[in-house]
């Protein structure tokens, strides 16, 4: 007995590609975005650890390093996996790499101003953060562009 089988290719549907999207922006462009809502959840919601020792607020406040070196280490993949192929990728990660260091930014003049009281972790946080967004931003950002510069420079070689 022979049958006829029917090979069906079903395309994904708009969900699936929609997940599929966000997940691919997620873990490219995730880091920056999730280090945002700590930043403003820490600054503006007024996170105050509960230390009872000099000991304990080291160890918070070292964890908030850990943190922010997880930070730039997590945007260093990210430019080194980015495609070369076109110029849209590299201005997205700018503009999502620009989001911590504006709410630092904010942060700070509001903190200067007066508008916002920090307390002494919420500072050591801010200035943290400042420190991990301006390498990502500066370093990352020159590095990103520097290869993209180089793929295209080693394309039309190799293209004659």
């Amino acid at each position: 007995m022979i049958s006829n089988a029917k090979s069906q290719t079903s395309s994904p549907s708009l969900i699936e590609r929609g997940g599929r999207r966000f997940l691919s922006f997620a873990s490219r462009h995730g880091t920056p975005i999730v280090f945002t809502g700590v930043l403003v959840w820490v600054l503006w919601w007024g996170h105050v650890p509960n230390v009872t020792t000099v000991d304990e607020a080291m160890q918070h406040v070292s964890w908030v390093g850990v943190f922010a070196l997880v930070y730039v280490g997590l945007q260093a993949r990210a430019v080194l996996a980015q495609p070369r192929s076109g110029v849209m990728h590299s201005v997205m990660e700018i503009v999502v790499s620009l989001l911590p260091l504006f709410v630092v930014g904010y942060a700070m003049v509001d903190w200067l101003r007066g508008a916002n009281p920090l307390n002494v972790f919420q500072v050591i946080v801010m200035v943290q953060a400042a420190l991990a967004s301006l390498i990502d931003v500066m370093i990352f950002t020159w590095f990103s562009l520097r290869l993209n510069k180089l793929s295209i420079q080693s394309i039309a070689t190799h293209t004659g």
